[in-house]
C-alpha cells in the first residue's frame, strides 16, 4: 500500500462529515486556511507530517487510516469481541427492563 493523496483526502473528508465538521470548522481547529483544507480533501494537496498527526489525535484514528485512506482491518477476534459488547449491553438493558417490572 502507498500514500494516495485522493484516497486518504476522501478518508479525511468523510470523518470531517461523519462528525459533523464542515471544512471552516476543521481547518480552524486544524490551524490551517479552509482553501488548503478543501484542496487535501480533493486529493490535490498532501499533509504534512504534523499535520496527519494532529487530524489523528482529532478524530481519534490511527496514523495509517489517515495515511492509507481506510481503517485497518479489524481482526476477527476483535469483531467478536464487538459483537459480544453489543450482545452484553442489550441484555444489561433487558435485565433493568424486567427489574422495572418487578
Amino acid at each position: 500500500m502507498n500514500y494516495d493523496m485522493k484516497r486518504s483526502g476522501a478518508y479525511i473528508q468523510n470523518l470531517r462529515a461523519q462528525r459533523g465538521y464542515t471544512q471552516n470548522e476543521l481547518a480552524k481547529a486544524m490551524n490551517i486556511n479552509q482553501s488548503s483544507l478543501s484542496r487535501i480533501e480533493l486529493g490535490a494537496k498532501g499533509c504534512s507530517v504534523d499535520l496527519f498527526i494532529q487530524l489523528s489525535e482529532f478524530f481519534h484514528v490511527s496514523l495509517d487510516a489517515l495515511i492509507l485512506g481506510m481503517e485497518p482491518d479489524i481482526p476477527q477476534e476483535s469483531e467478536r469481541n464487538v459483537r459480544l459488547k453489543a450482545d452484553i449491553a442489550d441484555l444489561i438493558d433487558r435485565l433493568a427492563q424486567l427489574k422495572e417490572q418487578l
